[in-house]
């Protein structure tokens, strides 16, 4: 019996179930309820943002929802000093945030893949490994080490010189260190991908010419990863404006306010300033929304600089001679500064009986008592398996819901499956603080009473997590190829039962990298949790933030250890279940 071709647009009768003499196309009433379920998690963020700046009374009050409007909040804001001096201070933090972080990541990037350095290999796993230490841990150790008063580097330097207060974490460049440590390994993500498909040939040539390998470096590696450079730029700039934990714990005290901080402060303090609040966050998102233009308009015309071709290429790492073992040792006192110090630190304050210098009686003193005292209380366990279930949850909800947009934008010609990918995307625009400002207002509107459970945050997790997990099944799903989809079809297979039998098992690979990325990263996140966050809802991450705040250094460092020791077991499974399925690892 022949086939008939199939047209563009055109979708088979067996799609579709017949009632009452009308046929009912199951899969667009799909797209359908999925477009309406995202424009409810992302437009009205957007909209409770710009709506909350407009009004001069507050979310839940009787005059909120009426249509009167004023700018009177932002003739407040633009008129204040404070406005002015708080984005002289977001705007020169994260740029020297970023350059610190890009400077120091691209060398490490470089060095993992572009050079004959002993030891890369190792290098390059340990500072992806420490993408799942929380920043609020790096944030807190560093300021163990290095504060003023408590530091242990001021107290050794007390003790052993008689040199008092040298270093003073709590400063502007102080703040600049930690932040641009805490994305030297996102730096790295990002830009050792183009070193690595880098063709080595022009290398090769410049060589032969006499250049030496610095002047390669400089004429030729770095201008072929411009476009990937300017991108990592833009996003960590995006990041470093958005960043909270910092400036939180220690911009109060280092006398620099910023806006994640600003915003905070205004709905969390009596009196609450929601307008005040809400005209920082549109000031930040429009910022924010501003740079993600500039960084989509680089990546649209990065064909410019491609060099791996249809033709012969085999990467070849450049010969450093006997500078390797300088570069060697100069990324691995890098990485021994990025991720096992704060980690150490953690380790040595966790054992304490109360907080002390190294020394002999100190390490005679250690004890598992703090590790006892939290492991039998409900209120530490507690925050723990709350964390676990919105880890678990929300990666398991957003993989579904990717998998769904990614299927419609990829696999389907229905009109407006596009709108799907722009819905998917666009709360990377919108920062964690006011993701959380906007969810918690929202909710004091309406009759759903989530406030206080573990669903609101899931549900801002849900937000803040599609854009990163749509990228990976994305780049899967563009790998089927559509005679698959098309086969089940012919076959009369229902396009529901083709999804979870057909397309679902061969996007595996990424259907686990996006699972895993968002439940680590889930487990760790802090600022949403923290804006809305209960006294029945806590997780792990507001728990050490409580912990800092009572003066629990102790306890602190050994809730924090005991965090990190669950993600690395949860680490281990995702990496025993990779293996199962097939998955090579990249390293």
């Amino acid at each position: 019996m022949p086939v008939t071709e199939k047209k563009p647009g055109v979708e088979p009768v067996h799609e579709g179930r017949a009632l009452m003499g009308f046929r009912v196309d199951w899969r667009s009433i799909a797209l359908g309820l999925l477009v309406i379920g995202l424009a409810y998690q992302v437009i009205i963020p957007f909209l409770m943002i710009i709506w909350t700046s407009l009004k001069t009374t507050r979310p839940g009050e009787s005059d909120f929802l009426t249509l009167s409007i004023t700018f009177a909040n932002y003739t407040r804001a633009f008129g204040s000093s404070g406005f002015w001096s708080t984005s002289w201070n977001t705007l020169s933090f994260a740029t020297c945030s970023t350059l610190v972080a890009f400077l120091v990541g691209a060398f490490i990037a470089w060095v993992v893949e572009r050079t004959d350095t002993p030891l890369a290999r190792l290098i390059g796993m340990i500072l992806v490994g420490r993408i799942i230490i929380p920043g609020v841990l790096i944030t807190i150790s560093w300021i163990l080490i290095a504060s003023p008063n408590i530091g242990i580097l001021n107290q050794f330097l007390n003790q052993t010189f008689g040199v008092r207060n040298f270093f003073n974490i709590y400063s502007f460049w102080g703040m600049v260190w930690v932040q641009a440590i805490e994305m030297v390994p996102l730096t790295y993500l990002l830009l050792s991908a183009s070193f690595k498909a880098m063709d080595p040939r022009l290398e090769e040539a410049s060589t032969m010419t006499g250049a030496g390998n610095w002047r390669t470096l400089r004429r030729i590696s770095l201008p072929l990863i411009l476009p990937a450079a300017l991108a990592a730029l833009m996003l960590l700039f995006v990041t470093a404006i958005e960043t909270f934990e910092v400036p939180l714990l220690m911009g109060g005290r280092a006398g620099v306010r910023v806006f994640s901080t600003e915003i905070f402060f205004n709905t969390s303090r009596t009196p609450v300033d929601w307008g005040l609040s809400s005209t920082y966050s549109v000031a930040m998102l429009a910022l924010c929304v501003a740079l993600l233009f500039v960084y989509f308009r680089l990546v649209r015309h990065s064909e410019r600089y491609r060099t791996v071709t249809g033709k012969d290429f085999r990467p070849r790492r450049i010969e450093l001679g006997r500078w390797r073992y300088l570069t060697c040792t100069l990324a691995l006192l890098i990485v021994f500064l990025i991720t096992l110090v704060p980690l150490l630190m953690m380790i040595y304050a966790s054992l304490l009986p109360f907080y002390q210098a190294p020394s002999r009686v100190a390490f005679e003193s250690m004890s598992l008592a703090n590790y006892t005292s939290l492991l039998s209380a409900s209120s530490t366990i507690t925050p723990m398996i709350n964390s676990t279930i919105i880890g678990v949850f929300t990666a398991t909800l957003v993989v579904l819901v990717v998998s769904l947009i990614a299927y419609f934008v990829h696999k389907t010609e229905i009109p407006g499956r596009k709108l799907l990918d722009y819905l998917g995307f666009a709360p990377i625009a919108i920062p964690s603080v006011i993701l959380g400002a906007t969810f918690l207002w929202f909710y004091l509107l309406t009759p759903v009473p989530i406030i206080g459970t573990l669903t609101i945050i899931s549900l801002a997790y849900l937000t803040k997590y599609l854009p990163f997990a749509l990228r990976f099944v994305s780049n899967s799903m563009m790998q089927i190829h559509p005679e698959l989809d098309e086969a089940a079809q012919v076959a009369g297979v229902p396009w529901w039962r083709n999804f979870f039998m057909v397309t679902l098992p061969l996007l595996k690979p990424g259907l686990l990298a996006a699972w895993f990325w968002v439940m680590v990263h889930a487990y760790r996140e802090l600022t949403v949790a923290l804006m809305l966050a209960r006294s029945q809802n806590r997780t792990a991450a507001v728990l050490i933030l409580d912990f800092w705040e009572q003066g629990s250094f102790l306890k602190l460092s050994a809730f924090g250890v005991l965090m990190f020791a669950l993600i690395i077991v949860l680490v281990s499974i995702s990496h025993w279940i990779s293996r199962r399925c097939g998955i090579q690892e990249q390293y």
